[in-house]
Parts: C-alpha cells; sequence; structure tokens
C-alpha cells in the first residue's frame, strides 16, 4: 500500500497483511502558511526535503506527533535522508505514544512484518488496535485480519466480527467483501500436490511446526493456521518415524484442519473425544510440541483449568485456558482427566501494563471447543473407525500422560 503523505502526516507503508490495499489520510484542516508545520509541509510538497526535515525536526523533539511520523516516513522512504528503518521506527513509535492513530497503524505493520522493528504479532496487535479504536478503517481491517491470520482467533469469534463490522460500516472495500464471504462455506477440502517426502526435513533449514493427533477414523487433526499454505506435511511420532500427510479438509473461520495418509494404521492409536462439554474451572492438560528448535522434539506437557467456558471477547466456539503454550503447541490437544479431547489448542494472548508494549501472557490461551471439531468431522467421506482408541478413563497426571504421549505428533512444514 503507497500512499501520498497528507497535509498533516505522512502515510506510506507496504502491507505484509493480504487484501490491505485501501488507504486512510488522517483528517485535519491545512493550518495557515505562517504554521511551522505548514511551512515544512510546503517545502516537502516541492521536493525541497532537507528544508522540511530542518523546519520538522525541533516540531518532532518539541513532541509534535505530525511531525514525529513525517520524519518516520522520510527515513522509511528516504526522502531528503538515508533510509534507516530503525529510526523511522523510533519516530514512529514517539508519534503512536502521542496518541496518532495513523501512526499506531503504521507502528502495527512494522511489527507485523519485523521492518525496523522485531517481528511480534503481540506488539503488532497492541498498535493496531489502538489505531483501529481510534475508528481507523484500515486498521480495523488490519487488525481483523491480524487476528484471523497470525494469531489464529476463528474467523467467526465477535473479535474478527466486530473489527470488520467498524470497518464495513465505514465503506471499507475489503472488509465488506470480507464478511459477504462469511456468509459462505468456509470448509474446503484441499487436494494434495502430489509431493513425496521421503524422510524428515534437515531440520538446520527452514521449517515451520505445530502439533497434530489422530482420531480413529484414520485421520489427523491439528489448525489450519499450521498447514494455511501448503497441501502436503509431513506428521512425526516421538520415535522419529516419519509419515507423508495431505491435507483433506480445512475448516478456515474456525481454524480447523484434517490431515489423511495413504495408510491410516500407520498412526498411532487414536485419542478418545469427550462426549460432554467441559465446565469452568475443570482441570485440563496438553502435551504437544512447543518452539522444537529451541525445546527438542521430545513432547512437552503442560496443565492448567478452564478458565472461562467462552474464549477470546466471549467466543462461544472456543475456551479460554490458564495452560501455558508458546509457538508449535498450535493443533494440540486439550485433554480432560480421563484422557479425553476436549478441545484443539489455538492461540495465547497478550498484554500490556501501563504505557510499556505487550507481551505474551503465559496464562490466557485458547482452545477450539470439540463440538465444533465434530461438526467439521461429519464432512469427512469416512466415518468407521480403523485405529485403535486410547482409553477414557480416570487416571493421575503422569499416567495420563505416559498413556497419550505416543500418540501426539509433530507437522513439520517446510518453508
Amino acid at each position: 500500500m503507497q500512499v501520498k503523505p497528507d497535509i498533516r502526516s505522512a502515510l506510506r507503508f507496504l502491507s505484509p497483511l493480504p487484501l490491505l490495499l485501501a488507504a486512510f489520510a488522517a483528517a485535519a484542516t491545512p493550518a495557515s502558511p505562517d504554521d511551522l508545520f505548514t511551512r515544512g509541509w510546503i517545502a516537502f510538497d516541492a521536493g525541497h526535503y532537507e528544508q522540511a526535515h530542518q523546519i520538522w525536526l525541533p516540531l518532532a523533539q518539541q513532541v509534535d506527533s505530525n511531525a514525529q511520523i513525517n520524519l518516520g516516513f522520510m527515513y522509511d522512504y528516504g526522502y531528503g535522508l538515508d533510509r534507516d528503518a530503525r529510526k523511522a521506527a523510533d519516530w514512529y513509535r514517539l508519534s503512536a505514544e502521542g496518541g496518532l492513530a495513523a501512526a499506531q497503524f503504521n507502528l502495527g505493520l512494522m511489527y507485523t512484518e519485523g521492518h525496523g522493528v522485531e517481528q511480534n504479532p503481540v506488539k503488532a496487535s497492541y498498535w493496531l488496535q489502538q489505531a483501529a479504536e481510534q475508528g481507523q478503517a484500515d486498521a480495523q481491517f488490519a487488525l481483523a485480519l491480524h487476528l484471523r491470520d497470525v494469531m489464529a482467533v476463528p474467523q467467526q469469534s465477535e473479535a474478527v466480527q466486530r473489527w470488520l463490522r467498524q470497518a464495513a460500516a465505514q465503506g471499507h472495500g475489503e472488509a465488506l467483501d470480507a464478511l459477504a464471504a462469511n456468509r459462505e462455506s468456509n470448509l474446503q477440502p484441499s487436494a494434495s500436490h502430489g509431493t513425496d517426502w521421503d524422510s524428515v526435513p534437515d531440520r538446520q533449514g527452514r521449517f515451520s511446526a505445530g502439533t497434530a493427533w489422530p482420531i480413529a477414523s484414520g485421520y489427523a487433526v491439528t489448525n489450519n493456521h499450521v498447514v494455511a499454505n501448503v497441501d502436503q506435511v509431513s506428521l512425526i511420532d516421538v520415535s522419529g518415524e516419519a509419515v507423508s500427510a495431505s491435507v483433506v479438509l480445512r475448516d478456515e473461520v474456525h481454524d480447523l484442519a484434517v490431515l489423511g495418509v495413504d495408510e491410516s494404521r500407520s498412526l498411532p492409536p487414536a485419542l478418545p473425544l469427550a462426549s460432554i462439554n467441559t465446565r469452568l474451572g475443570s482441570s485440563v492438560f496438553t502435551i504437544g510440541y512447543p518452539r522444537i528448535d529451541i525445546m527438542g522434539t521430545d513432547p512437552k506437557l503442560t496443565e492448567g483449568i478452564i478458565s472461562s467456558v467462552n474464549g477470546f471477547m466471549d467466543d462461544p466456539g472456543s475456551y479460554q485456558l490458564s495452560v501455558p503454550i508458546q509457538p508449535g503447541n498450535s493443533g494440540g490437544p486439550l485433554l480432560n482427566m480421563e484422557g479425553e479431547v476436549v478441545g484443539v489448542v489455538a492461540s495465547m494472548l497478550g498484554g500490556s501494563s501501563g504505557d510499556s508494549e505487550p507481551q505474551v501472557l503465559p496464562n490466557v490461551s485458547y482452545a477450539i471447543k470439540v463440538d465444533v471439531l465434530r461438526r467439521m468431522l461429519r464432512l469427512l467421506p469416512q466415518q468407521q473407525a480403523v485405529l485403535e482408541e486410547l482409553p477414557g478413563t480416570s487416571a493421575s497426571l503422569a499416567d495420563l500422560a505416559e498413556r497419550i504421549q505416543g500418540s501426539v505428533l509433530i507437522v513439520m512444514v517446510a518453508d
């Protein structure tokens, strides 16, 4: 997205988010030509960038948010200055902290892409939300996409839908299209592209990883965002054995995917699905593969409780948990103390304290309810059990871990 600077602030950014094409400009009335800021703009508009910089720099140092964002723009795109993404981010940040929505939007996009700052999806969410709450339609739409595509918040959740509705109410074309698309089915069978992996990809190479687990009908379940851009993946069990799998069903709305293998019996025993809903305060745990690049490939267990029977923004299709998770836990089973799957681990939440930027909260995560998964599984072409299913019986956490860990798989995706 490329936008000519407005009279009050410079807004130009190439967004990494799909469909983010429209641009907004800060709404402000031009001041008198004798106003210092406007004199800087006149110089900039005439191509006298060094003069504009000389005028705007003292204003920016005096905490003029509009001058700060314009200096950020000049560093970002090399107008009269050497391009310097870090300095651009620094000026955008000062302007954003001063409350300018345009700067908050730009800074949020920089955190999304890792442009001038270390890539951080939680900080991206924070700054996009600051701009969205000020009514910027592009920020509202960008936030909806970021929550859905990066933070793995289900598309039908109130969080995503609210920002889409607010952007659409302002006439944002892509938001209107997204809301219209919601009325159509997002369950999409996906044909394999035929790639045959003979072995696990080189772990020193580039790859991404998540968690999956088998069901009785001979398929494996994970999150759609784990396998969003591919059809073929590798499933690796606790012994290190790998089997090729393909995506046979996607539910982009609820962030679920079903994987199929050529020989179903090559999968470990299936995990049983819980038949009743899980109550507030119930003990739960997950076993998965967080950050295998750092923590290794042994399965990791974390436990907690159901903090809320509804998820992010009271989404009825998910749970809020106190179970700590990390990247790589995505797609893992959320289990009760009988060893039954009550949900699919999907996302985590960030927060902030005072004026500081947010960090991931260690005790707030979300899982898609097993009822949502059951509705998706009805679309599979084959439902009879082909795998042995582990028993769903009460046991100590250590005994449950010993029983279940062999049925939890790494999903490895080549980048």
